[in-house]
């Protein structure tokens, strides 16, 4: 929808960026029809690398349209488990020029290959501290230093037969929806982008049958070996030292939130909103929490100091020799206490009140 009908400006909405592409046939329930021959790894590896997927989709929207786009977004899984974003720009965008920006978008991952298990099981590498210059891992039965990760991509670089070891791309399907602002059709939007906020994305879909927990599972055990970042401690598993190494990393067992049961691979954020979005800075969003805690808080009845803005003030920094100034521990207590404090004030103010009837059956 276009143009400012009965004087209200339209919001056009792209609801859903298209997802990303098959893996194999599912059911209704999300589930593969043949897990044997469903993709577990490419959809591994889509959702590792979705958030950049994003970010690449929205910086070639703006250099298509040729305007810094804003947008509010959520991510939410499909039944498949694969990740699902829903976005609302602001602004008119056809729905033909929205398509051949999906067609253009992709995100090529040069990370070192990992075709090859180099080490598994009780055959893995040894931590040395004093390989490198911060230490580094070993192979357990040569000693020999394994590849730095600096190393491993000077390879892929001088290697002019070298491919990247993912490339993620969106799917064909979109649904791009023009809304009018404050119409009951943008209240519905609204909801639908913000009701998963709430949840982890494993919540979102929580699987009821058998059938499901096992789609589950092969998807968790596909993304247990999948290296998360530079710095994921499976890259030990194909004999590249992650970057940054340190010790105790062990293949399988990468802290990375990617690799949590309850997020499925998607290691970003849920909620992806532009920086422009609410035509605010963050020191307008502080000041207007901090405006509506005090109005709350005035509303109950609770007094807050306050310093008086027409009053002078000349704030000095203090020194350790300060008589004023407290220890280092006192002060954290007191910071504590102040804090709970105010928690409670602003729990007691924005509390339900309860009915004399509700009060007595308490």
């Amino acid at each position: 929808m276009r143009g400012r009908p009965r004087g209200r400006q339209a919001a056009p909405t792209a609801r859903a960026p298209p997802p990303l592409d098959s893996y194999g046939r599912v059911r209704s329930d999300g589930t593969p029809v043949d897990p044997a021959t469903y993709d577990y790894t490419r959809a591994a590896r889509d959702a590792l690398h979705f958030s950049k997927l994003v970010d690449r989709f929205v910086q070639n929207l703006r250099r298509f349209v040729g305007y810094d786009v804003q947008y509010f977004a959520a991510v939410e899984p499909q039944r498949r488990l694969a990740p699902h974003l829903h976005m609302a720009i602001r602004g008119t965008i056809s729905r033909a020029d929205l398509r051949r920006v999906v067609a253009a978008t992709y995100h090529q991952v040069w990370w070192p290959p990992t075709d090859r298990v180099v080490y598994s099981g009780e055959r893995l590498p040894v931590w040395d501290a004093a390989a490198g210059e911060s230490g580094g891992y070993l192979d357990p039965e040569t000693g020999e230093v394994l590849t730095t990760w600096d190393d491993a991509l000077d390879r892929i670089g001088l290697d002019q037969t070298a491919e990247p070891l993912h490339v993620a791309r969106l799917g064909r399907q979109i649904d791009a929806q023009g809304v009018v602002a404050d119409s009951p059709q943008s209240r519905k939007l609204i909801g639908y982008l913000t009701k998963y906020l709430v949840k982890n994305t494993a919540e979102c879909h929580e699987p009821t049958t058998g059938r499901q927990r096992e789609h589950v599972n092969r998807m968790v055990e596909a993304l247990r070996y999948e290296p998360c970042s530079p710095t994921c401690a499976n890259w030990l598993r194909y004999g590249v030292q992650p970057k940054n190494p340190r010790k105790g990393l062990v293949p399988g067992f990468c802290k990375g939130k990617a690799h949590r049961p309850e997020h499925l691979g998607y290691g970003g954020r849920r909620v992806l909103v532009s920086r422009k979005w609410s035509g605010k800075t963050l020191t307008d969003h502080k000041n207007d929490r901090t405006a509506w805690v005090l109005a709350r808080l005035a509303e109950a009845g609770i007094h807050v100091a306050t310093p008086d803005p027409t009053r002078p003030f000349v704030w000095e920094r203090a020194g350790p020799a300060d008589p004023d100034v407290k220890s280092p521990d006192r002060r954290l207590l007191h910071l504590i206490n102040e804090r709970i404090r105010r928690r409670e004030q602003l729990e007691r103010a924005t509390a339900p009140e309860l009915s004399a009837t509700a009060r007595e059956a308490a």
